[in-house]
């Protein structure tokens, strides 16, 4: 028998409500706990609905077992017959009172990329491509899922592949990617894909291989939970194909070593990164980024970018710094059209440079 109730205040009908095209007879019926204001009786069928985490709702057909006088209503205990056939998984997870087709955020959990409603219809999986590379095994198997969902496949900037996906295929995708060494991507609260530029196959790489290091940064950091979206960019030199200076964490190569960047955003009010340390080795990068996301998990708010944190931290000293001046600066850029408020811009550059220097204190890197 079900031991908690999984749905609240459900609506129990005696004909089926439309939601679902097709119900699928379970292989072997089991029973679920539901609170309802509709009093029912043992042995009657009912049809009801339940909300998914995947963002849509999810038809479900039973048989009352019993039904207990509550205060407000009645909780009703149901033998599942049927369930709809578009999200038997999702619907099955939900009503056991198991784990949600996506993972709830919040509290250190990631919340990872799939099944994610779009408006035509179709539901959005992140593939995890570290570096951007994928190997013909693996182009195969996206090949073959997106052909069996809505038959194409879309490119992120930030070198992931979105696959739309049809909701019979949420159960196993999971495994379908596993199987050719894929993962799925992270959405918020962890490690996002790490990108990485050519390395040394390109002509103008410092005499480093941000290809290689992206790849052994992925290893390492791919998917850790964080207290929020952790962005992180390999580029080999100041040309900065990778965008670094607009992530967490940025890596620029420079004769053989990198700066190290944090704090950028390529948001709609872009902000660069600040250097917190340069020449650094090649094999030190992964422990200090290790560090600097460490400091990171220990100062931030929940659900707070790192950027946000560098410039919370930083403002007192910013504003007792600047007094007015960023006002005065301000009045230079009159009568031009800039789509900026330069003394907020200003402001908020000197708080993330001051923030940047508690991370440096923080950590020992202070020149």
């Amino acid at each position: 028998m079900p031991a908690a109730v999984v749905a609240e205040e459900v609506f129990l009908d005696s004909k089926p409500l439309g939601l679902a095209d097709e119900l699928a007879p379970v292989g072997e019926p089991f029973c679920a706990l539901v609170s309802s204001e509709d009093e029912v009786r043992p042995g009657q069928i009912v049809y009801f609905g339940v909300d998914l985490e995947i963002g849509d709702v999810g038809e479900v057909k039973a048989r009352v077992l019993s039904c207990e006088p509550r205060a407000g209503g009645c909780e009703v205990t149901l033998e599942v017959l049927a369930l709809d056939a578009r999200y038997p998984g999702p619907l099955r997870r939900a009503l056991v009172g198991g784990a949600p087709a996506v993972p709830a955020a919040g509290n250190g959990g990631v919340t990872w990329a799939l099944g994610l409603k779009q408006t035509n219809g179709t539901f959005a999986t992140l593939v995890n491509c570290p570096a951007g590379l994928l190997t013909a095994a693996q182009l195969r198997t996206i090949a073959e899922l997106a052909e069996k969902g809505a038959g194409l496949a879309k490119l992120t900037h930030a070198q992931r592949v979105v696959l739309l996906l049809k909701p019979g295929q949420l159960d196993t995708v999971r495994d379908d990617l596993a199987a050719a060494g894929l993962r799925v991507g992270v959405l918020h609260h962890g490690i996002r894909n790490i990108r990485g530029c050519c390395g040394a196959l390109c002509r103008w790489a410092q005499e480093t291989d941000g290809l290689g290091l992206a790849l052994a940064l992925d290893q390492a950091l791919f998917g850790r939970p964080m207290k929020f979206d952790v962005k992180i960019a390999v580029s080999d030199c100041a040309r900065n194909c990778m965008e670094a200076y607009c992530v967490d964490i940025g890596l620029i190569g420079d004769r053989g070593t990198y700066g190290v960047y944090v704090g950028g955003a390529a948001s709609a009010h872009q902000l660069r990164a600040v250097r917190v340390a340069q020449g650094v080795a090649p094999v030190d990068a992964i422990p200090l980024v290790e560090r600097i996301l460490g400091w990171y998990e220990a100062n931030a708010l929940d659900g707070e970018r790192l950027h946000k944190t560098l410039e919370r931290l930083g403002r007192p000293e910013a504003e007792a710094r600047a007094g007015g001046s960023f006002h005065e600066a301000a009045r230079a850029f009159e009568g031009v059209e800039l789509g900026d408020d330069v003394a907020r811009t200003l402001s908020r550059k000197l708080a993330r440079s001051w923030g940047a220097r508690r991370l440096q204190e923080g950590l020992g890197l202070v020149p």
